[in-house]
């Protein structure tokens, strides 16, 4: 293939019963792609890029799912949404198949990069997991916890519902849910923020280490990018950053941070999308 060719392998969400309008748009999607002159590869290892077909939530599993830890981040694949959901933050909206990219030179490139979070469970198994968008820790609102967070500047001591850490990329759930600041795409703060919770109160901090402590009778979970990469009754956790990034392509007329805004005011202001 040429340098800046995109050859696409296609990943289309085939599991959204529960969501008609999402199923029927990726049931388009596939005619379409049928019916395309594109660069379509079936062939992953003969593509350079995924062209992911879904909504917000599918595409940052997909991304989970395919990024390779064993190679460089230059060396995976690069990541093109559509999107077939509601909102669609980190997907592109495309109403001609023509319209898609065939060349690097008709895309932005936004690069996230990834954080490691390390669970100690109360029956002292670890797991790991890779955070992209956030991790959300604590429970529901019933439930209330005391939190030890550390990073090396600052050691709080707090009570409330949860915590949550926050990449730039994640700053629109924060945003809409907390009414926390909206971060660049260019940025790498890190917001961390309680959850109905005092005297603690929202700071951005730079890319390092942080642990979190929880103690209290009811069990506390963690929430790695949503409910899917969910981990119960854990302990304590550190959350790190990492030199792996994933990179999302974008239709150079998409203008990312503006349409971002955008679709946060329309989501908080419930306009039906």
């Amino acid at each position: 293939m040429k340098n800046n060719e995109i050859i696409y392998y296609p990943i289309i969400d085939d599991n959204n019963f529960i969501r008609p309008k999402i199923r029927q748009r990726t049931e388009n999607v596939k005619v379409a792609l049928g019916k395309s002159l594109m660069n379509i590869s079936l062939d992953i290892n003969k593509a350079n890029a995924f062209l992911v077909a879904g909504w917000d939530g599918f595409m940052l599993d997909t991304m989970k799912k395919y990024y390779d830890f064993k190679k460089s981040p230059e060396e995976n694949k690069l990541f093109l949404g559509v999107n077939c959901g509601t909102l669609g933050f980190l997907l592109n909206d495309v109403n001609q198949w023509g319209e898609l990219p065939k060349t690097t030179e008709e895309i932005d490139i936004i690069k996230w990069y990834i954080m490691k979070v390390e669970i100690l469970k109360k029956d002292n198994q670890k797991e790991i997991k890779y955070a992209i968008n956030d991790v959300v820790v604590g429970g529901n609102v019933l439930d209330y916890f005391k939190f030890f967070v550390n990073w090396p500047t600052t050691k709080e001591e707090f009570y409330g519902t949860g915590v949550m850490v926050s990449s730039a990329l994640g700053s629109t759930a924060y945003w809409l849910n907390n009414w926390g600041p909206m971060m660049s795409s260019g940025s790498d703060v890190r917001w961390i923020s309680g959850i109905a919770a005092l005297p603690f109160r929202p700071k951005g901090i730079r890319p390092e280490e942080i642990t979190i402590k929880i103690k209290w009778r009811s069990p506390a979970m963690v929430g790695v990018d949503g409910y899917q990469w969910r981990v119960d009754d854990i302990e304590e956790l550190t959350i790190s950053p990492t030199a792996h990034y994933t990179s999302i392509a974008f239709l150079k007329d998409e203008h990312f941070n503006t349409k971002r805004m955008l679709l946060s005011q329309k989501k908080v202001l419930w306009e039906h999308i």
